[in-house]
């Protein structure tokens, strides 16, 4: 988008009489409904200033806007979303090109054909970092998920994450097969944050192309000029997906299409479906349903004769959402072999949808299912947009344990070892590292965002036993999970369903509870070995469990049995963290329950609910019962879970090498000054550890004043930063005092194991040769890190 700005210096002045001609715009948005949020957006873009204080005019020019359109109760709501889109992108360009790196799409067919993001020097942060898995493919209904969320690159975009905890995240991965980031810019490319967070829940992660309306048919024009001409620009679609590390496209043609280009719209697309298997075997080209056989901008709803050959040449077809009951069996009928190819589209928000939407999306998902196709569900974020009571986790919740209870669950997870995960959901008021709080900041970012548990509930009593995720403590990221029950509460809580191989003789086992728990809690694993199935109890060191002699299906193996179990239980701040080994042979691990109890763990209850939980109740997520004066009330608090084949290696980092970095410096004040740059490194030599064990995040620490103060994080150490999840950080407009002359940076590993290396030496920066900027800025009264650095 920095292709469309002026490369001229102009005065604050000339911005502001831009942001008047945006508000000029605004009025004009309320006389033609149909202007596009493009037009908005190339008029103002052009005009954005190459300095930072850009941002306070366009934050102004906004303001001025919607005060305008907020007393025109005539105007198009359609129209008030696309100046909501225009003034994002402005935004979201802004800050990219002179501030943190952040996602944004591509809006024109030459900045695709220049590649201008793979040869972007920020694209290693804008690549997803973590490979999706390889799937199996199975024959059953697909759910495929279509985000949609205020236009797209909302809190999201910032690839480092931003401070607060403002923002939409999905944490029901189970249940999704398909993942699809989309805005109504011409090419959307997910945050790296999306990518990461699907991949690690197996789930593939696809971009949009898009046109639409008046100008949509322009592009196609261009797009479908020759054979040439849209067989490059599907390459280069296949090569962007491929370079940024996603999985394939929806492709929405939301506007007419000449007779005589439709020919070429074929082979654009059977292009771009050929690059990407190729380039990548397990992705997908989804069409929209949108564009008939003759051309024609009209929703079928269906897979019918008129969008057959669309459905050809592509992966799937995502139906329009006004459908009819009998259209799925029809859809089905037409697909044949392909049946669970077709998507039957449901708007969430309910516009003109089978079923209604919100809460009632269940009702269209039968209908689907039971017709024997699968189901596409467009802007789950619903939930968070429109602010459903009593709070975004129990709405949430509530609004996809509906879906749960009629559609499959999509995939086992996790399917392999080492296994690590700390419920992180991508957002907290904290971070901590091995129970050590690193930062009290409130922050997001989805790319540490780790496994999410099911979290499906069976209580063994009446009392009911709810289960939340907090942000009040944290073992390791920013949250846990918190289970709240009665004084005489026994259950089990599901985490995850897996088929999980394991060929070595040792399982070792690692979780964490807090010290101030009053409900007990411990791990069991439920693991299947030749003929017998078994259950590991993963119980604290000297625990009164009594096995009934009657058991006859179950085996049940507890810390206090050395031969089977070695029990470690060490302390880390406030949690308390537990070790076992297991020594169980070739065996495979099928389920991993959280189990709570108040007094004494009754195991043949127990085991009643692990042979056939089908028959008990289900409690919905709830909020914890927080500050509850009820002494009856018991709270506990799972930090962490970790399962590997192999024992803790030790802390060691592999050896970083810093590349040398331009630090920018600037004078603030007398007092203060700012400083930018972008740090990277490389790992020289990898971690000797013959496991899968692998370096994959990256805490950022800070010293000041040339101080170095060792290899540990605790109180004094060096200070936090961020996280990367690739090789580089960027610091912008980071404020120091004047009087520090030497920064040094530090780099602490972390794998997949979860376990932290130690803190790298410094990469020492310093301004003692360096010419500061001139300009003061006399309202700066103290230090303030860099906003959007988690």
């Amino acid at each position: 988008m920095s292709s469309c700005r002026g490369t001229g210096q102009k005065s604050p002045e000339f911005v502001w009489n831009s942001c008047k001609k945006f508000e000029e715009l605004g009025r004009l948005c309320s006389r033609f409904p149909h202007l596009a949020s493009q037009e908005i957006y190339m008029y103002f873009s052009v005009r954005v200033l190459r300095r930072r204080k850009v941002r306070v005019f366009i934050a102004e020019a906004r303001r001025r806007v919607f005060a305008i359109l907020s007393k025109l109760p005539a105007i198009c709501s359609c129209c008030i979303w696309r100046i909501q889109v225009a003034t994002a992108m402005v935004e979201s360009a802004a800050e990219s090109e002179y501030g943190s790196p952040v996602a944004q799409p591509i809006d024109t067919l030459a900045d695709l054909a220049g590649q201008k993001l793979l040869k972007s020097p920020v694209r290693e942060f804008l690549e997803g970092s973590v490979p999706l898995p390889l799937n199996i493919e199975a024959k059953r209904p697909q759910l495929l998920v279509c985000h949609d969320y205020k236009g797209g690159y909302q809190e999201d975009k910032w690839v480092q994450g931003r401070k607060g905890m403002e923002g939409y995240v999905l944490w029901h991965w189970h249940l999704v097969d398909v993942f699809v980031y989309f805005s109504h810019s011409l090419v959307t490319i997910p945050p790296p944050g999306w990518i990461n967070a699907g991949h690690k829940h197996g789930v593939p992660v696809l971009g949009t192309f898009i046109t639409e309306w008046a100008r949509g048919a322009s592009v196609c024009r261009e797009l479908l000029a020759s054979a040439e001409t849209c067989c490059m620009y599907a390459s280069q679609l296949a090569d962007l997906a491929y370079g940024l590390g996603f999985d394939g496209w929806l492709v929405n043609i939301e506007n007419k299409v000449d007779t005589k280009d439709l020919p070429r719209l074929h082979l654009f697309l059977q292009h771009l479906r050929q690059c990407m298997h190729t380039l990548k075997p397990n992705s997908d080209v989804i069409w929209y349903d949108a564009v008939t056989d003759e051309g024609d901008l009209d929703w079928q709803n269906c897979l019918n004769e008129k969008n057959r050959s669309f459905f050809a040449v592509s992966d799937g077809l995502f139906t329009n959402y006004t459908w009819s009951e009998g259209m799925a069996k029809l859809s089905a009928n037409a697909a044949g072999e392909r049946n669970f190819e077709v998507y039957m589209g449901v708007d969430v928000f309910g516009r003109n949808t089978f079923g209604g939407g919100g809460f009632d999306c269940d009702k269209a998902l039968k209908v689907a299912r039971e017709g024997e196709v699968s189901a596409a569900l467009f802007a789950p974020a619903w939930v968070y947009e429109t602010n459903q009571p009593p709070s975004f986790e129990i709405a949430q919740s509530r609004w996809w344990s509906r879906i749960e209870d009629c559609w499959p669950i999509a995939r086992c997870s996790p399917i392999a070892l080492p296994f690590f995960t700390d419920f992180n959901r991508g957002c907290g008021t904290r971070v901590a590292v091995e129970g050590k709080e690193v930062s009290t900041q409130p922050w997001f970012n989805l790319s540490c965002q780790n496994l999410q548990p099911i979290l499906k509930v069976i209580a063994l009593s009446e009392s009911p036993l709810e289960v939340s995720m907090s942000h009040e403590a944290a073992y390791s990221g920013g949250s846990c999970i918190k289970l709240t029950g009665s004084d005489d509460s026994q259950g089990l809580v599901l985490l995850y369903e897996c088929n999980v191989p394991v060929k070595t003789r040792e399982i070792h086992t690692s979780y964490c509870v807090h010290v101030d728990d009053q409900l007990h809690i411990c791990i069991a694993l439920i693991i299947h070995r030749e003929s017998s199935r078994i259950v590991v109890l993963l119980v604290e060191e000297g625990s009164q469990v009594q096995v009934p002699s009657t058991l006859k299906n179950c085996v049940v193996q507890q810390a206090t049995r050395k031969a089977d179990l070695e029990t470690l239980n060490s302390e880390s701040n406030k949690w308390i963290v537990r070790k076992h080994v297991l020594e169980l042979g070739i065996c495979a691990l099928s389920q991993i329950y959280a189990v709570t109890y108040s007094h004494e763990l009754d195991v043949k209850k127990l085991i009643s609910l692990v042979e056939d939980n089908t028959l008990t109740t289900r409690t919905l997520i709830t909020d914890s019962v927080a500050g509850s004066k009820d002494p009856e009330i018991l709270h506990g608090m799972l930090g962490h879970l970790r399962i590997s084949t192999e024992r803790e290696h030790d802390r060691e980092l592999p050896n970083i090498v810093f590349e040398g970095c331009e630090p920018q410096w600037t004078q603030k004040s007398e007092a203060w000054k700012s400083v930018s740059l972008t740090l990277r490194w490389g790992l020289v030599q990898m971690h000797s550890s013959p496991g899968n064990c692998q370096w994959v995040q990256y805490h950022v620490y800070i010293s000041k004043d040339g101080e170095s103060r060792g290899c540990s994080v605790s109180r004094g150490d060096p200070e936090f930063l961020g996280v990367s999840v690739v090789k580089a950080f960027s610091v912008q407009d980071l404020l120091i005092s004047s009087s520090c002359t030497m920064l040094n940076f530090h780099v602490q590993a972390h794998c997949t194991c979860g376990l932290p290396g130690a803190l790298t030496a410094p990469c020492i920066v310093s301004n003692s040769n360096s010419n500061p900027s001139s300009h003061l800025d006399s309202d700066i009264s103290g230090p303030v890190l860099n906003k959007h650095a988690v």
